[in-house]
């Protein structure tokens, strides 16, 4: 019985992460004008706003694909990982530093305050690391 909880919960976490790169990743080619203007408008990132514009949605949609195969799983995890602690820090230094607030978010996600955005991150990474724990943990998964 634990281990098929454990299971669940990995599967859920999974799901969640192809949800959300493959959400943010195709909305930011959908408004790629949008999405590159706004992230050239960051204090931060103004100067590789060209490479992220091209980069970032790629990289979002390729971290699916680890995702969805069991292969490649794991590594899909630790990238998710790394990613979500990198956008969690952008977003928290961008309310601790930043004069202007732009927000090259795409869909719903645009509709979130700084703030919102900056627990929502903190809880996507915290499961993520709960899944390679678990993962890690179960072998057999």
């Amino acid at each position: 019985m634990k281990t098929k909880v454990l299971n669940l919960a990995i599967e859920a976490i999974i799901a969640l992460l192809l949800i959300l790169w493959i959400y943010t990743g195709l909305s930011k080619i959908i408004h790629y004008d949008k999405f590159s203007f706004e992230t050239a408008r960051s204090p931060f990132l103004h100067q590789l706003a060209p490479f992220i514009a091209v980069t970032l949605p790629a990289g979002e949609l390729i971290i699916a694909a680890l995702l969805i195969y069991k292969r490649t799983r794991v590594v899909g995890l630790y990238v998710s990982l790394f990613l979500m602690t990198l956008f969690t820090g952008y977003v928290y230094i961008m309310l601790h530093y930043a004069y202007d607030l732009p927000c090259s978010c795409g869909g719903i996600i645009e509709l979130l305050t700084w703030e919102q955005h900056l627990v929502v991150n903190f809880l996507i990474t915290l499961l993520t690391a709960f899944a390679i724990l678990f993962t890690t943990l179960n072998p057999n998964k």
